[in-house]
């Protein structure tokens, strides 16, 4: 349209702008927003909504900010785009503050918003920003969005506040596929797995249909509780029963549920036999279910394989580390170490979280005094000791090593 002269007006902006959210394309947004400034549109409501969202979209949050401070009057458009920016790039905690700011200047929400916002909530599973999205969920009347209570109902079970999400559950008027799956993934890491088999089974009854992330799903809650049988059962139900053709994440909580039970050939046969390609994360959880069963030759050999993965998660090498300390390989720990300081993999350093009522705060220790140190050495010794006398035999010198190191 530009060579050929044709007309462009602010329509044709934000269509384009549109287009380059869902590419991803920042530089031609940026050109668009060029065009936008020089045809004198750049702050018409409608396109400064666009070039909000193009740039949350593209991770150039910093860019969407600008326009959404230096914007002269705010629209519920412009508070929704800027927040669903927030929660593009997993920022929770900056989408739940400036969920309470638009509060405070009296732009009321409606059912986009609160949507948006709940599944930041969850991520940081703060039961108080959890329970204000209820009541205005309740206050303000959206009874019929059916996306906005299953939202609810997968942030209480990710809050593990399971109660909550079957009292929401049981009010709802239509559950549907969703819905389900994320009560049974609530129940599942809670362990109890007998009820969310229960509910699944209920589900089948009502004539929905599963898919593979309610199969997910379900297989995770086999493992987190041991029902070894029942897991099986169900995996071969996915594929002859249900169609659902096996993706890795079925496989991965096939092993993880072998793995905990102890039937660690199981658990490789799953491995070796599946037609993808295993994730790193499934290799990590099968070394470290030989590691609790002390399968040495297992555990070696798919070790191995993890490492030529070149992961850049950095619990899977201290995974490998500490396999390599208990076993006195000193020259091995020693590549790895290199290994991960050439890489630049490092490990996170270890934080508590504080709730003090309206957030949760983290706080960090920083031990810089050799006296600290000391104290610190003393009382861990101590606690190993103690995890010894109840019967746990494990790597209390790899832990310890890495709590003062």
């Amino acid at each position: 349209m530009r060579i050929r002269g044709s007309a462009i007006d602010y329509v044709t902006l934000v269509i384009g702008l549109k287009a380059c959210s869902r590419l991803g394309a920042v530089r031609v947004g940026k050109e668009i927003h060029g065009l936008a400034i020089r045809f004198h549109c750049e702050k018409l409501e409608n396109v400064k909504n666009a070039l909000i969202a193009m740039y949350s979209r593209c991770k150039n949050t910093g860019d969407a900010y600008i326009m959404f401070r230096t914007s002269a009057i705010c629209s519920l458009v412009t508070w929704n785009a800027m927040l669903a920016g927030f929660v593009h790039i997993d920022q929770a905690e900056q989408a739940c503050l400036l969920f309470r700011e638009m509060i405070g200047c009296r732009i009321w929400p409606n059912y986009v918003t609160v949507t948006t916002v709940l599944s930041p909530c969850a991520h940081l599973a703060n039961i108080w920003h959890v329970r204000e999205l209820h009541c205005y969920v309740t206050k303000l009347g959206f009874e019929g969005y059916q996306s906005l209570w299953n939202s609810l109902v997968d942030m209480y079970s990710k809050s593990g506040r399971m109660a909550a999400a079957q009292r929401v559950f049981d009010f709802m008027k239509g559950r549907d596929k969703i819905s389900n799956t994320s009560l049974i993934a609530g129940y599942g890491l809670q362990g109890k797995g007998i009820t969310a088999l229960k509910l699944f089974n209920k589900m089948i009854d009502c004539g929905i249909e599963p898919d593979h992330i309610t199969m997910v799903a379900v297989l995770s809650a086999c493992s987190h509780s041991g029902l070894v049988i029942q897991g099986q059962m169900i995996f071969s139900r996915m594929v002859g029963l249900y169609r659902i053709a096996a993706r890795v994440e079925h496989c991965s909580c096939m092993v993880d549920l072998y793995g905990r039970a102890g039937l660690l050939r199981k658990a490789e046969e799953i491995i070796d036999q599946m037609p993808l390609q295993p994730s790193a994360a499934m290799l990590a959880t099968l070394v470290e279910a030989c590691r609790v069963h002390g399968n040495i030759e297992i555990r070696e050999r798919h070790a191995k394989k993890l490492l030529e993965m070149k992961s850049d998660n950095p619990s899977h090498y201290v995974l490998i580390a500490n396999m390599h300390a208990s076993a006195r390989c000193l020259q091995e720990l020693a590549k790895l170490r290199i290994l991960m300081r050439d890489m630049g993999i490092r490990k996170a350093p270890s934080c508590s979280w504080l709730d003090l009522g309206n957030n949760l705060y983290p706080f960090q220790v920083d031990i810089t005094s050799k006296q600290q140190v000391n104290r610190i050495s003393f009382l861990l010794w101590g606690l190993a000791d103690q995890i010894r006398d109840a019967g746990y035999f494990g790597n209390e010198e790899i832990w310890f090593a890495e709590a003062i190191g």
